[in-house]
């Protein structure tokens, strides 16, 4: 039924075509298209030399006069509804799904120990997995540039490479020498409950096909939890003391990237510890993030 109501249209509109062409006072050149309105938003005619397309909705009928018969055709234009598509995205910036990275320090500062080095990692067993739940978005300019924040949590360790474990003193933190034989692991963890604020920019590549990202901006946290965890033989123990760490901390951040997949590096603009409490210590993070 509802094929055969379009026929009825495109006959219609055939016919229109054929008075359109055999009135003598009408002049068009062939690269003229003169467009009429049929029931508001719901028909389009576009005639022109050869071809009328009726527009149903969001459907086309063409009808095509050649040398060879009238050749009628039912269907979308696949390229208006593609560029409507583009033009009509909303932006979407990256933040949303997945982070792991790999944790360090900089300009470690030990001067008002007796010992040196004692919190020193191993950068490729000290890492950071970031779960970015929450998205939200705001538009500046079409899809292309927006400010980007939402919410979520980091889990962050940091595994010694020495044999000291901390303890919480009672005005800092001190280094305590671990002598166990059967020592295997010692590391300090802290989660994290995270809301970021980025400015993104977006670059078309591939006739849109994916988008180059570039955002930057800064990362607000809150402390959740931090403890050691000393490994020996069968038994692990932890110490949820607290340390001194500052409970606040505050990032920059910067991301890059194509689609779903970019790397991201983090800089403390806050210490690690507490002034006073501990060591000078200005954590970063350098990894690799996958976007929802």
């Amino acid at each position: 039924m509802k094929h055969f109501i379009v026929l009825i249209f495109a006959v219609v509109a055939f016919n229109f075509n054929l008075k359109a062409q055999e009135e003598p006072t009408i002049k068009k050149s062939k690269e003229s298209i003169p467009e009429t309105v049929f029931f508001k938003d719901t028909v389009r005619i576009h005639n022109g030399q050869d071809t009328t397309i009726v527009r149903i909705g969001k459907n086309d009928v063409k009808v095509i006069s050649h040398a060879g018969g009238t050749e009628i055709i039912l269907g979308k234009d696949k390229d208006k509804e593609k560029n409507k598509k583009h033009h009509s995205e909303k932006f979407k910036g990256h933040w949303q799904g997945l982070d792991f990275g790999f944790n360090g320090y900089t300009n470690p500062d030990y001067s008002m120990y007796d010992v040196d080095g004692f919190m020193s990692v191993i950068q490729a067993k000290s890492y950071e997995v970031g779960l970015n739940l929450l998205e939200l978005n705001i538009s500046i300019h079409k899809s292309f540039i927006g400010l980007v924040s939402g919410m979520g949590m980091t889990f962050n360790d940091y595994k010694f490479e020495t044999r000291y474990t901390l303890q919480k003193g009672a005005t800092r933190t001190e280094p305590v020498y671990l002598d166990y034989n059967n020592l295997e692991k010692t590391k300090l963890s802290m989660y994290y409950l995270n809301v970021p604020l980025l400015l993104e920019f977006q670059i078309p590549v591939n006739n849109n096909e994916g988008r180059v990202y570039i955002n930057a901006g800064v990362l607000g946290g809150v402390k959740l939890d931090s403890h050691t965890k000393v490994k020996h033989g069968e038994s692990k123990d932890k110490d949820h003391s607290g340390f001194y760490i500052n409970t606040f901390k505050y990032d920059a951040m910067a991301r890059i990237g194509y689609k779903g997949i970019g790397l991201y590096a983090k800089y403390s603009l806050t210490p690690l510890f507490e002034t006073g409490k501990g060591p000078e210590l200005t954590p970063f993070t350098i990894g690799i993030s996958f976007s929802d």
